[in-house]
């Protein structure tokens, strides 16, 4: 135990310079108590309108999800730090890619009918990583994606919390009366 409590604050130093940050360990889950839980805090920017958000991206589309896998990715580039973590060197992180069967497209061009998509954090082993306030994303399920695209690697959400919208789900307003990007001011920009 006290290895691995000091293997999560060396990766905690580690990260927190670079945007991706390990916050905290919980033992097991109640799904599978041999799981250990891992929280990342993960620094991305936030839009304030609709058209800020889509403006940011290169692709927006809807579809299925068909698939959802998990992997660690060398998300650092030859041209220096990743823009969404801030990694320079070699770094493998957990990330969650998802198998999306599209249906429209908004933005941007996808050469197949299916595209994965990445999201830090994912199940890996014995640990699980979740990324602090993400939205949910389900297999099954029908999702507008918000996305930036990179030349070596599969897309990425721009955000863990504007950048995934349930098709399905009821549009509602966050606690506390914040107003937060929805679903229909997206689509009224196309």
């Amino acid at each position: 135990m006290r290895k691995r409590v000091t293997n999560l604050v060396v990766a905690a130093f580690l990260m927190a310079g670079v945007g991706v940050g390990y916050q905290m360990s919980h033992p097991a889950n109640e799904e599978n108590p041999t799981t250990s839980i891992v929280v990342m805090q993960a620094e991305y920017p936030e839009y304030d309108t609709a058209r800020d958000l889509v403006g940011a991206s290169d692709l927006v589309f809807h579809g299925v999800v068909r698939n959802i896998d998990y992997r660690m990715l060398d998300v650092s580039t030859s041209e220096g730090a990743e823009e969404d973590t801030g990694f320079s060197d070699a770094e493998a992180i957990p990330y969650t890619l998802y198998t999306v069967e599209v249906d429209k497209i908004y933005k941007g061009t996808i050469e197949n009918d299916t595209i994965t998509i990445k999201r830090p954090g994912g199940r890996l082993g014995e640990e699980e990583y979740i990324v602090e306030d993400a939205t949910e994303i389900s297999a099954g399920r029908d999702y507008l994606f918000v996305t930036e695209a990179y030349e070596d690697t599969y897309p990425s959400l721009l955000n863990v919390t504007q950048s995934a919208y349930d098709m399905d789900a009821p549009q509602t307003m966050s606690e506390g009366g914040k107003s937060e990007i929805t679903l229909s001011e997206i689509l009224a920009l196309f």
